[in-house]
């Protein structure tokens, strides 16, 4: 029998307790296949990866998709200014990245050819804001790292088309369920569909709108992030303390929240915010 390599990834959260999912490196290389076709990289002369290489997104945009193609690949940190080694690069990013990479405009138009992808969180008006400056093509991805890429758009108005080889319904609850042959298995149990916190309607040309969300996640700059779970640590840190976490966008992280306290305790809620891991620290604490 052969035997399968695997690459494992946990998923990109701060928050609860980290779930390891295994990816076949077939399962890599056509998913690579499906991104190349996407981004059009045959048109492209270099990628610039703003996400790590130890999550699904990153490892696919930073190294799968090089291996495929033959394209030479630098990682950046999110602070870093886009490179100009590339005169056609293909720039895989996060929001934070796209928010530096509108204060280097200059450098951007100096591109023949720029292609940028997004992935991992809702599209930011730092996105548009580059989008109305410059000539580029924009690739928004939307998957997780349970399932691979589910679904792309070329325009972040319209709604998602299914990735190739995917089959979507839709759960009782309005949930997206996903099946296809690029879904990661876990804990020794082979592959299986995969329902998701996503909630979503197809239209009837098969393409699909995204709703939000079933249950309080957020991504903050492509990081999951639980405000249950975060909430329920600040109610521990500070008995008898009114605590609720309160959603909000963000134009730099996409997603972010602040967290509302009872005046009482505000002192002592905003001690223990600063203990949680940064990623998941709120943009601001204030009293109810």
């Amino acid at each position: 029998m052969a035997v399968v390599s695997t690459v494992s990834f946990a998923t990109s959260g701060t928050t609860g307790e980290p779930v390891t999912w295994l990816r076949g490196t077939d399962q890599l290389r056509a998913e690579a296949a499906i991104l190349a076709e996407l981004t059009e990289a045959d048109q492209c002369d270099g990628i610039v990866c703003y996400a790590p290489p130890t999550h699904l997104y990153g490892h696919l945009m930073g190294l799968s998709l090089p291996e495929l193609t033959g394209l030479p690949c630098r990682f950046l940190s999110v602070t870093e200014p886009p490179t100009a080694t590339f005169r056609r690069p293909l720039i895989a990013a996060l929001p934070a990245a796209i928010a530096t990479m509108t204060r280097h405009l200059p450098t951007l138009r100096r591109l023949d050819r720029l292609t940028l992808v997004h992935g991992s969180a809702e599209l930011t008006s730092a996105t548009a804001e580059l989008a109305s400056a410059l000539p580029m093509r924009l690739v928004d991805l939307f998957g997780s790292t349970e399932t691979g890429l589910v679904g792309w758009r070329t325009d972040h108005t319209d709604s998602w088309h299914p990735a190739s080889d995917v089959t979507l319904a839709i759960e009782p609850d309005g949930r997206l369920r996903v099946a296809g042959p690029r879904i990661a298995s876990r804990d020794g149990r082979p592959a299986s569909d995969t329902v998701l916190d996503d909630l979503v309607v197809l239209n009837p040309d098969g393409t699909f709108r995204w709703l939000g969300r079933a249950t309080r996640l957020l991504k903050v700059n492509g990081l999951r992030v639980h405000l249950d779970q975060i909430e329920a640590t600040l109610r521990a840190a500070v008995p008898g303390a009114d605590i609720r976490c309160h959603a909000e966008s963000d134009p730099v992280r996409g997603e972010w929240f602040s967290v509302i306290a009872s005046d009482a305790h505000i002192d002592a809620v905003r001690s223990a915010c600063g203990t949680l891991p940064a990623a998941s620290r709120p943009r601001t604490v204030r009293a109810a």
